[in-house]
């Protein structure tokens, strides 16, 4: 396939300036809650564990360097968010009516969706992720639109950042990646040695990424090793306890104390583990420690015994999600900065409030759901493929990775934050966007039949 539109430079420098602005003058200078406040605490005294990984940090240390603060890369990963989907949707589409239409839907997505908008005021790492995912995309289809070499490596950089941001980052080129490999130029003539350029830059970039997640610059010097799965066992031996009407906690994390399974079920959201860590009268306190490998130790044994009492409590934790509950999503923080010593504080705390109440609002109407762009995305797929529309294995390939980022959340995900789905679900937005883009643009007038002649 090549990509039948241009770049649209200014165009999509204009769309990107306007929706930045729009997103960040309310939240200035970026809501940091506690996870973006330990990854800029890092970036100004030093990594020290790998708990999470580094690279948000080091991008809130280039941003406080170039004398920017924390607003500098609240800024730049919403740019550059917006201006990489900007430009991937106008490669994609021919013409430039319907290009702007598509990009009329792509921003309506951000406020229909309270998920979105909730997500791209927070300084987390899942927007600076989507960011470097959607620049990838771009790059990729501008090497395609002018055979560069140089934006091939552009691509493949921006996604191998994406991945060193977000451990399950990978799933979301697990579909593109190949394809980029396969096809470097989207169906143009390409070299055998451009294919081998592009497989080659893939195993350094994402070899880096995984190194960079494992030794901190600039010493190199050996990071600890971080046990995140502790968190996602303890919550799932306490909601397969709560099913299966059964203790299966290990006795440390009850500071040896005996707990019973209606105990459990009291403690038990599938919204969070760490609602099950709260104090309850008459029950002894359910502990996040890993207890020395007890955890570990006993979730194998727990979930090949209960297998269905597993699968229900991953299955109410997707369903808080995807926002299938009836009564609100669930987007834990409140919209504001966290209490901090480093003097960061709300310039518009009017402001941040009206939107804060405007995102919970539109969390409770069952219509404005992630769940529906993830639907969307898969009818604007097959519609493409049902008319043999262009760019099918590219919109494939990008539905791919944004099914499998959530479908690995649905094992792994300590908790149902609507957050979490944020670089999938835009993705997904996008495809809905170029999709019905290029089928408006695809459309032709019927022929007329030729006017008989006139009798003479």
């Amino acid at each position: 396939m090549a990509t039948p539109g241009k770049p649209r430079w200014i165009l999509s420098a204009v769309y990107a300036a306007l929706a930045t602005a729009c997103v960040c003058w309310p939240a200035w200078p970026g809501m940091m809650t506690y996870d973006s406040l330990y990854a800029y605490e890092e970036g100004r005294f030093g990594i020290q564990t790998m708990l999470w990984p580094p690279m948000h940090a080091y991008l809130f240390f280039l941003s406080a360097h170039l004398s920017a603060g924390t607003w500098g890369l609240f800024v730049g990963q919403t740019f550059l968010l917006f201006f990489s989907g900007a430009v991937a949707l106008n490669l994609l589409v021919a013409r430039r009516a319907w290009a702007i239409a598509g990009l009329g839907i792509f921003t309506a997505a951000f406020i229909n969706v309270p998920e979105l908008l909730g997500t791209a005021v927070v300084q987390w790492r899942d927007v600076t992720t989507t960011s470097f995912t959607l620049a990838g995309l771009a790059a990729w289809l501008v090497a395609a639109r002018y055979r560069s070499r140089a934006a091939l490596g552009a691509a493949v950089a921006s996604l191998a950042l994406a991945v060193s941001l977000r451990y399950n980052a990978i799933l979301l080129v697990v579909l593109i990646a190949p394809l980029m490999i396969a096809v470097p130029f989207l169906g143009r003539p390409t070299p055998a040695r451009t294919r081998a350029l592009v497989a080659g830059l893939m195993v350094l970039g994402f070899g880096l990424a995984w190194a960079s997640t494992q030794w901190r610059l600039p010493d190199l010097h050996k990071l600890p090793p971080a046990h995140n799965f502790v968190g996602v066992q303890e919550f799932d031996l306490i909601g397969v306890s709560a099913c299966a009407d059964r203790t299966y906690l290990p006795p440390g994390m009850t500071a040896n104390w005996p707990i019973t399974p209606a105990q459990i079920r009291q403690a038990y959201d599938p919204r969070h583990v760490n609602m099950a860590f709260r104090t309850f009268p008459g029950a002894p306190r359910i502990m996040d420690t890993g207890v020395h490998g007890q955890v570990a130790a006993a979730w194998p044994a727990v979930l090949m015994a209960e297998p269905g009492c597993y699968l229900a409590h991953r299955t109410a934790v997707f369903v808080e999600q995807m926002g299938l509950d009836r009564q609100t999503l669930f987007m834990p923080g409140a919209f504001a900065i966290d209490p901090n010593p480093y003097g960061l504080t709300a310039a518009h705390p009017q402001a941040m409030a009206t939107l804060g109440h405007a995102v919970a609002v539109g969390a409770n109407q069952l219509w404005r759901r992630p769940i529906l762009l993830y639907l969307l995305a898969l009818f604007a797929v097959a519609l493409l493929w049902f008319r043999h529309s262009r760019g099918n294995l590219l919109f494939l390939a990008l539905l791919g990775g944004a099914f499998a980022y959530p479908a690995a959340l649905f094992f792994v995900g300590p908790a149902a934050d609507a957050r979490y789905i944020f670089p999938s679900n835009v993705l997904c937005a996008l495809i809905v966007a170029a999709a019905a883009a290029i089928l408006m643009d695809e459309r032709r007038p019927k022929p007329t039949a030729p006017s008989p002649a006139p009798r003479s």
